[in-house]
């Protein structure tokens, strides 16, 4: 018996560094300054030890105004503090060694000073409550179910001292929210993350996107020259509302520019947009187009600029891969004017890192003895990701093939992807959409008399069948997800989804603006 109690001994011992551990690195992430103040540990009488803890899980300070005064052997001047919902009375100099901001408040000359009274209305009282007994008790006992709401003051200074805190604690629930208030603003404090082990990044980014997927669209160019209601209820991103079985389009958000003549190509990396290319504004000797490039979160709903790109580009493409993103080809951004014979695809290619906010050239598009067509109607040449390689399809100027080409992120280099798909093959100059699923890349083009869908297998390098479908007209840039491509036409406004299976299609609501030149994709809210 007498064994079996020293292991007691010894295992309670334990307990009790560990708690003096965790609530020091509370004191740390609440930013106290003073010790705590720890007794010895000694065997004690169990009704007491009972009669201290239901004290302390009692919700009597709520209605005894005894409770919500906290006094200090120094005795020295007394606040009285409005919470949410309660009134404390408390010993400022005591607060002021725990507080940086009861500290400064101290040696203020504000009225909240010299009237002894200190409006925290914004603050709920029961975490006032838990704080004051941590400060002046060393007390600190929060139910799991109020966590969260004692940590709604989770700041940049203050996160990774919680998520420190989770894993010595061993909360779940407490690691969940730091994770989600990281995720939540992932790239606007890079270096937080920058430093979490592998696991957690990946944590971060599965919060990102959780949830249901929205389709969004925004027009991403506009060759209209003059300032009317149609552009700027165009200068919108728009998201599909569901509505019952049809749904709705609604507004977003403004684009975060005021012009009259842009051009953009949109690209999602981490659920946040990237808006990429310039627009014209005024100077002093009438228009110029300024390159400029943006960044949008929808689960804070705010735009903040990023680095543009290097060469100013007009119809590009831009795809996602490997953490990065890659602009490929389009041609020189200048007055938006159409192209003739003379111009010719960019091989500049471009690749951005999101955490370092800069862009940087790699090997170029190997266009040494051939050109790829240009298009109006989409962006040149198409471009998609599979894996860590990005693929991009073309039209061969002088024999109207299509080559595809692959880029490898990292071996930095390029090579052709060899049969091309030959006119006799299929008739097909014109090219709609390029595309990835099922491990590999969807095609969609046409003629003047009908629309048709093929495929190309990127690792046996064969063309899958010719499938043909009704003749739909379609613009812009379009995405895919699970089987399904969703892109914008021209008639009524319109924006379709394009069963991969099947050929079947299957319009949305007509969007509040007139189809132009659209892009469309998936976001979190």
């Amino acid at each position: 018996m007498a064994n079996l109690w020293q292991v007691m001994v010894v295992g309670l011992m334990y307990f009790c560094t560990w708690l003096k551990r965790s609530l020091e690195q509370i004191q740390r992430c609440l930013s106290f300054k003073s010790s705590l103040n720890w007794i010895e540990f000694r065997q004690a009488d169990s009704d007491a030890v009972q009669e201290d803890s239901d004290n302390l899980q009692s919700d009597t300070w709520r209605t005894n105004q005894e409770y919500r005064t906290y006094r200090h052997q120094s005795n020295g001047p007394m606040v009285m503090v409005q919470t949410s919902t309660h009134t404390f009375y408390v010993d400022l100099e005591k607060l002021a060694d725990c507080s940086e901001y009861f500290k400064a408040l101290s040696h203020s000359c504000m009225r909240e000073t010299s009237e002894r009274l200190v409006h925290l209305e914004h603050v709920p009282s029961q975490v006032f409550h838990s704080l004051l007994q941590f400060c002046f008790l060393q007390r600190f006992c929060v139910p799991e179910d109020l966590l969260v709401e004692h940590l709604r003051a989770l700041t940049e200074r203050t996160c990774l001292g919680y998520l420190q805190l989770a894993e010595e604690l061993c909360s779940e629930e407490l690691q969940e929210t730091v994770l989600t208030y990281l995720s939540k603003y992932l790239l606007e404090h890079p270096h937080l993350s920058k430093g979490l082990n592998p696991h957690l990044k990946v944590e971060l980014l599965r919060l990102r996107s959780k949830g249901t997927p929205h389709l969004c669209c925004l027009r991403k160019e506009n060759l209209t020259s003059r300032n009317d209601p149609e552009t700027d209820a165009a200068r919108k991103l728009f998201r599909l509302e569901e509505d019952g079985d049809e749904g709705k389009w609604s507004s977003c958000t403004d684009l975060p520019f005021c012009a009259d003549k842009w051009c953009f190509t949109t690209a999602v990396l981490y659920n946040y947009l990237y808006l990429i290319g310039g627009y014209r504004h005024r100077v002093k000797k009438g228009y110029e187009f300024k390159m400029a490039s943006f960044r949008y979160n929808p689960l804070t709903n705010q735009w903040v600029s990023t680095a543009p790109l290097i060469k100013h580009r007009r119809h590009f493409s831009a795809a996602v891969c490997e953490g990065k993103i890659f602009a490929v080809g389009g041609w020189y951004l200048d007055s938006l004017v159409t192209p003739d014979s003379s111009t010719g695809v960019y091989t500049a290619v471009e690749k951005y890192d999101p955490w370092m906010d800069t862009w940087e050239f790699v090997s170029s598009l190997p266009l040494t003895d051939f050109q790829f067509s240009l298009s109006l109607s989409h962006d040149s040449p198409l471009t998609t990701s599979l894996g860590h390689c990005l693929y991009v399809l073309g039209n061969i100027q002088r024999t109207g093939e299509k080559l595809v080409l692959r880029y490898d992120t990292r071996q930095d280099c390029w090579c052709e992807l060899l049969p091309t798909l030959t006119r006799s093959s299929a008739e097909l100059p014109i090219l709609h959409f390029l595309g990835a699923a099922n491990s590999q890349l969807i095609v969609i083009g046409g003629n003047n008399s009908e629309t048709m869908v093929t495929s190309f297998c990127v690792d046996s390098q064969k063309w899958g069948r010719i499938r043909a479908m009704e003749k739909t007209t379609l613009i812009g840039q379009g995405t895919v997800l699970h089987n399904e491509v969703y892109m914008s036409g021209l008639k009524d406004n319109s924006v379709i989804k394009l069963n991969l299976h099947s050929l079947s299609l299957c319009p949305f609501p007509s969007l509040p603006v007139s189809t132009c030149y659209e892009s469309l994709f998936h976001l979190y809210f």
